[in-house]
């Protein structure tokens, strides 16, 4: 089996711009100024498969059409805001500024009302949406701020879901952690920290990442035990143990068992098997030769460092 490092030298050499500045930032730990990694971030915007995303956008900032922002899944705004996030699409780029303002004006209705309202629930949506919204605005903007704050009582109170047969939501919770996770760490108040920790506590102490015991009514979801990209407001082990990385939470007994049954999926020819359940109903994600397994062994190598 190859090594770690034969692995990242691999990937260096990935067809798609995003996977290869991932491995600068994430894997070789360079900064943001570092020549290469900004010549992979100009990279990453002028070529596929961003590229035909950006292309896709309206003037206004929305992707498909203006009426709506979350459907068609997985293309219109909401969703294609989130994609080029996890392609690592500068935040500063001027499609990024444009989609971010457009969904902040949409979305600023919907969220008083479900704060004024005390309505629970869509903690995944508002997870990601807070998520793409820090990524191109500062923490001090008033929507953001308010987001934090339903995501804040969101985890305290388990993500209770109606879609979840009004049970607690694993796949809620840690889409609104991995929202919160993007907030600078000195910028965290009082409240997000407490909510991080309640939320760490029902990922890891409450519930086992490996069993999937979180509650539910039915099966445990198949996808959960897969290595997919991209995942929309689905949730599985190797997304979960990125945000727990995020977090500085894998020394975590549970973290580190989830680590190993990982790291045992690894393959003979040293990648992971990456799956891609919504691949034919969003944008291109790869460039090239690459495939969701590239994307999976990114991830895995990311965690497992």
């Amino acid at each position: 089996m190859q090594t770690r490092e034969e692995m990242i030298k691999r990937l260096t050499q990935a067809d798609t711009p995003s996977i290869r500045l991932f491995v600068l930032t994430r894997l070789e730990g360079l900064p943001p100024d570092h020549p290469q990694v900004v010549q992979e971030q100009a990279h990453v915007a002028a070529q596929e498969p961003v590229l035909s995303i950006l292309q896709e956008q309206y003037i206004e900032g929305y992707w498909i059409w203006d009426r709506r922002y979350y459907s068609p899944k997985y293309k219109s705004t909401h969703w294609s805001m989130q994609l080029l996030t996890e392609l690592g699409l500068s935040g500063d780029h001027p499609a990024m500024q444009k989609g971010a303002l457009y969904m902040n004006q949409r979305l600023q209705k919907n969220l008083h009302e479900q704060i004024e309202h005390e309505e629970s629930g869509l903690a995944c949506f508002w997870g990601n949406f807070l998520r793409y919204q820090l990524h191109c605005l500062p923490v001090e903007n008033t929507i953001i701020q308010d987001t934090i704050s339903l995501l804040v009582r969101e985890i305290e109170c388990d993500s209770v879901c109606k879609w979840n047969y009004e049970l607690p939501c694993a796949w809620g919770v840690i889409r609104a952690l991995w929202g919160l996770a993007a907030i600078p760490t000195e910028k965290r108040t009082s409240a997000v920290q407490h909510a991080i920790q309640h939320g760490l506590e029902f990922v890891l102490k409450r519930y086992s990442l490996v069993d999937a015991d979180y509650p539910y009514k039915e099966k445990i979801h198949k996808r959960w035990f897969s290595l997919n990209f991209p995942l929309f407001y689905n949730v599985d082990i190797l997304f979960t143990l990125g945000v727990l990385k995020e977090l500085d939470a894998l020394d975590h007994p549970s973290a580190r068992k989830a680590l190993d049954w990982l790291e045992s999926k690894q393959m003979k020819n040293g990648k992971w098997h990456g799956s891609s359940p919504f691949r034919g109903r969003t944008w291109a994600f790869t460039a090239g030769n690459d495939t969701a397994d590239t994307w999976a062994t990114l991830h895995a190598l990311t965690v497992l460092q």
